[in-house]
């Protein structure tokens, strides 16, 4: 298991040089020694990190909760929270927890006529992120094309979004594979966003290998499938909505593409409210599929946390 990386301790080690006599007769060098170079020890604790969203009847996020409103089960024994954070829109904008999403946008053929109406929503996304937030963008039709770093920079993001091309056909589960590869290191909070509006047609990889992989990167995605052109035969949702429901998120269908501002805005208010929380679990890690619930004490609430994790190993690296 990763320590989420707010939590993941690096300790650094100085290795002293060793000085070597020289050889009897011989003349020491009068340049000094260079410095011996420094030696980082990773290690990855057994710290697993949660990102809960917790709201009303009304669909509004619920705010004030503290460690002691919360039950957290890991396969339904109680655990100890050793770390609880509130991120809210209303917070200190010093206090911001620093959001990485990737944007995971369907740019196949049958997109030609809607392309436009996505980049809008897309970019009505982008221009509500917050001075720590960073973005990558990633479109995908029969190829996988991303954007070389995730960046804060509006109008390079805005750049590449209008730069959008509809063609080819549709490599959905390669997108979302290679986008939860990118993002998996990434510092605070990590989503990804994915629009597709037709089932997957050239990818490699199989929808049960990606699903699979998203429940082991500490991600959540949200997933909105519109019907397009295709026939509802060919529609994604089944599959969007496992992934997001698997990892905390939310599914979203559409049925006009100038819903898709109101969409991708309702994302945007929900990443910027929710708990982060962290416990290590009672159980060693033995490389099994450990399921997590998370219960509020407040009435009348509902909670959507990711379903679970594999519970890996404890490694250590060193560089």
């Amino acid at each position: 298991m990763r320590a989420p990386l707010f939590l993941r301790p690096i300790v650094p080690l100085a290795l002293a040089a060793l000085a070597l006599a020289p050889e009897a007769g011989a003349q020491a060098p009068p340049a000094q020694q260079p410095p011996a170079k420094p030696f980082t020890l990773e290690v990855e604790v057994d710290v697993v990190s949660v990102t809960a969203v917790v709201f009303d009847k009304a669909g509004k996020p619920v705010r004030g909760l503290g460690p002691k409103d919360v039950e957290l089960l890991e396969n339904g024994v109680k655990q100890d929270v050793s770390y609880f954070r509130e991120a809210s829109s209303l917070g200190d904008p010093n206090e911001r927890v620093p959001l990485s999403v990737v944007l995971v946008l369907d740019t196949s053929g049958s997109m030609a006529g809607n392309l436009h109406f996505l980049q809008e929503a897309v970019l009505s996304f982008v221009y509500k992120m917050e001075e720590v937030d960073t973005a990558l963008v990633v479109s995908f039709n029969e190829s996988v094309k991303g954007s070389a770093e995730f960046s804060g920079d509006i109008d390079r993001l805005e750049r590449f979004v209008e730069g959008l091309q509809a063609w080819g056909g549709t490599s959905l589960y390669d997108a979302i594979h290679y986008s939860l590869g990118r993002i998996k290191d990434q510092p605070g909070r990590k989503a990804l966003i994915v629009f597709s509006d037709g089932a997957d047609t050239t990818s490699s990889m199989e929808d049960r290998e990606v699903v699979d992989y998203a429940r082991a990167v500490e991600a959540t995605v949200y997933s909105i499938g519109f019907k397009g052109s295709g026939l509802m035969a060919s529609s994604p949702r089944g599959f969007l909505r496992k992934i997001a429901t698997e990892t905390g998120g939310q599914f979203f269908a559409p049925d006009k593409v100038g819903e898709l501002i109101k969409v991708f805005n309702a994302i945007s208010e929900e990443l910027k409210n929710h708990y982060l929380l962290a416990y290590t679990p009672k159980r060693p890690a033995d490389g099994t599929w450990r399921e997590i619930a998370l219960k509020v004490s407040r009435p009348d609430t509902e909670v959507r946390v990711r379903k679970g994790y594999f519970a890996l190993k404890r490694r250590r690296s060193a560089d």
